[in-house]
């Protein structure tokens, strides 16, 4: 059940007159959703998230209980294109104006800050007000960490300890040459450290991480001395806070849906009671603060002057997938093979972050699809590391939950029901897969260049970069069609006995 304001009254009635309450109001994963969107989970499809209900929601949170803080737990960036207008000399700087006329506390580092570049992300950290913490990466240069390890918020007489932190393998999902410069430390060690550090002189210590749930449950289990995560990453929905090693772990979805909302009393340096739930951010719901309100409003129609244009229309919705192939998969992958005259084309799954809904396709429902700067580039490939590719597609395929590449010239008929235990047969451009030929694919940078082993399995020879970005392709690969889009549903990677 989604939190209402009537459980935002005071809690805990009856407890010992030493505690103290807090609340913490959390969000994560923005992803640059400055305006709402169709609630599709619902029978209404009401219109839900961005800043103005954010706005409305936290006012009306904060005029019933004064002892709050707002946290959020990173990726403000990349998703949409206010994520490129320049404000206060920073491209992104307008969702840092928005999220300050929200007065958040502290927001941590997300993998997708470094999106548009080490000397960006810099500049991006420490533009304007707004408090980004991380305490486990640094300059290789310099040692000098990238932003703070840390703050002390003071609210209701309770010194509250903000710790921010970033994933490990930060250079697993993050185009290589965007963190070159930087060193990603062992989060749980860093985290230790810090709260050692603070532990003295705070009563709460909230870790701010942008880790993902399951690696936050790690993390619980890896550390002493720490009261709550507030996480990021996974964009998980966690409408009850879980508890792992005693410590409470809250999450708050993703794209600015919802507002998590954590109420905790403090007795004797310890959390004597918690509870928590999220408001589902209706735009109908709340009253919008004025200047949050007239900002968005200014970025829309920016936006909607470049990127309002109807380039083409989709006959039925083509949806993405992230652990098997899938229409919109197939579509962006033929439109690049059949341009570049290709055997084979591949891109990764994560990179497609938006369906396209049935209907009118607008030049900005691409970028928000596609919101990566990525590159078309061309390859080859052996046969036999095709078949190495091919073989890991499998595995990932198989493990149900891992990701699996985009593909099209390639059908993968895979038998078996274990990644332990299988075997492929497959053919490129309709013919069986030859170990002895060598292939001409295509895909993007980011694929070919930033992370080869861990989509292909092989780092691919003879790299030749268009320079053309992904989404301005299709862009133009769109507008030149004559009819609706139709979306080919065949799986291209399946169970042969499916």
């Amino acid at each position: 059940m989604m939190y209402t304001l009537a459980l935002l009254l005071p809690l805990f009635i009856g407890c010992m007159a030493q505690s103290r309450q807090l609340t913490i109001l959390h969000t994560n994963d923005i992803h640059g959703q400055f305006l709402p969107s169709k609630a599709m989970w619902r029978a209404d499809s009401a219109l839900v998230g961005g800043f103005a209900a954010l706005s409305g929601a936290l006012d009306s949170v904060r005029l019933i209980d004064e002892s709050c803080i707002y946290l959020d737990a990173g990726d403000l960036m990349t998703g949409n294109p206010i994520c490129n207008i320049v404000a206060d000399g920073v491209e992104g700087g307008a969702l840092l104006k928005l999220l300050q006329l929200c007065d958040c506390d502290a927001a941590a580092v997300g993998n997708h800050e470094f999106d548009l570049g080490p000397e960006h992300a810099k500049k991006f950290l420490s533009n304007g007000e707004l408090k980004w913490l991380c305490g486990n990466v640094v300059e290789k240069s310099s040692g000098a960490s990238i932003c703070d390890p840390y703050v002390i918020l003071e609210e209701n007489g309770l010194k509250v300890g903000v710790i921010g932190l970033l994933l490990t393998d930060l250079k697993s999902v993050v185009a290589s040459h965007a963190v070159e410069p930087f060193e990603v430390q062992p989060i749980e060690q860093r985290a230790q450290v810090l709260i050692d550090e603070i532990d003295p002189i705070t009563d709460v210590i909230i870790l701010l991480t942008h880790n993902g749930f399951e690696q936050d449950k790690v993390l619980a289990r890896s550390v002493t001395g720490a009261d709550i995560i507030v996480g990021g990453h996974s964009h998980t929905r966690l409408s009850n806070p879980q508890v792992e090693n005693g410590i409470i772990i809250v999450q708050a979805g993703s794209h600015l849906k919802h507002l998590g909302v954590l109420k905790i009393r403090v007795a004797k340096d310890e959390i004597v009671e918690h509870e928590g739930d999220l408001i589902e951010l209706e735009s109908n719901r709340y009253t919008p603060d004025a200047s949050v309100s007239l900002l968005c409003n200014e970025y829309r129609q920016e936006i909607e002057l470049v990127y309002g244009e109807i380039i083409a229309n989709a006959s039925e919705t083509l949806t993405r997938a992230y652990s098997s192939t899938s229409s919109l998969g197939n579509l962006l992958c033929d439109l690049l093979r059949k341009h570049y005259n290709c055997d084979f084309a591949v891109i990764n799954s994560g990179g497609i972050r938006k369906d396209l809904a049935r209907g009118p396709i607008r030049k900005l429902d691409v970028v928000e699809m596609l919101p990566f700067f990525n590159t078309i580039t061309l390859f080859e490939a052996s046969g036999k590391d095709l078949a190495t590719m091919i073989n890991k597609q499998a595995v990932s395929f198989l493990d149900k939950d891992s990701e699996v590449l985009q593909v099209s010239g390639i059908a993968a008929e895979v038998t078996g029901e274990s990644s332990e235990s299988f075997s492929v047969n497959c053919f490129v451009d309709g013919s069986e897969l030859d170990s002895s030929r060598t292939y001409r694919g295509v895909s993007i940078d980011y694929v070919l260049v930033s992370q080869p082993e861990k989509y292909l399995g092989f780092t691919p020879d003879n790299l030749e970069n268009t320079g053309l970005l992904f989404s301005d392709f299709v862009t133009q690969e769109l507008q030149k069609s004559t009819g609706p889009i139709a979306p080919d549903h065949q799986p291209r990677i399946y169970h042969a006995n499916k």
